[in-house]
């Protein structure tokens, strides 16, 4: 049961969206190294809920051409994997070309960005999934009808924010944790070494 003022739709519905490609790999034409090469994205330069700002593999201008239309996917758009890693969710930091397993997402006026960015990262994708040779992929049709709750734009921004807030506050606590396990570890072997001793350190047992 959603809220009065809240609705369901077909995603389909709310937003438009595109899948890349992966230019042949065969045409060393479209993969070759150069000065002018151009940002490809695939799935593992995606980190959840990231801003992409860089890609490990590039593309020519001639594959820009060729087989993107000479279009990129602007900075800011929301992106998603739909194909062996399904429901991954980011944000393009810089103008680039992505592959086939990632769609670019464009949502209609009245839906936040950031809302249903983070709503598709919470979806159960298992009974949607299509088994493939490769692994598990999502059609068309089924990313079509994924359903998306829809409260009222207001309330989606401030969805959007307090979740914003908790993500920060995570990447700062990990951050710090990461912290003090170095200062452990050099704590560790100095004392273990003789460089300090229990007497250097102003620590209350």
């Amino acid at each position: 049961m959603i809220p009065d003022s809240w609705s369901a739709h077909r995603f389909a519905d709310i937003a438009t969206y595109k899948a890349g490609h992966t230019p042949p790999r065969a045409n060393s034409a479209y993969w070759q190294d150069g000065a002018d090469n151009l940002p490809w994205l695939a799935i593992s330069d995606m980190t959840s809920f990231g801003i992409v700002t860089k890609t490990k593999k590039t593309i020519t201008r001639t594959a820009f051409d060729e087989v993107f239309r000479g279009r990129f996917v602007p900075a800011g758009t929301l992106l998603m994997s739909f194909k062996l890693t399904i429901g991954r969710i980011a944000t393009l930091g810089i103008n680039a070309c992505h592959n086939e397993a990632i769609i670019s997402i464009y949502p209609k006026p009245g839906i936040d960005q950031r809302y249903l960015g983070y709503f598709l990262a919470q979806v159960d994708y298992d009974a949607l999934q299509d088994r493939q040779v490769k692994g598990n992929t999502l059609n068309r049709e089924k990313i079509d009808r994924i359903k998306v709750l829809v409260p009222p734009l207001e309330e989606q921004s401030s969805i959007a924010d307090i979740l914003d807030l908790l993500r920060r506050n995570i990447e700062i606590q990990q951050k710090s944790l990461v912290t003090t396990q170095d200062l452990f570890k050099t704590i560790l072997n100095e004392l273990m070494t003789g460089k300090i001793h229990t007497a250097d350190l102003n620590i209350q047992l």
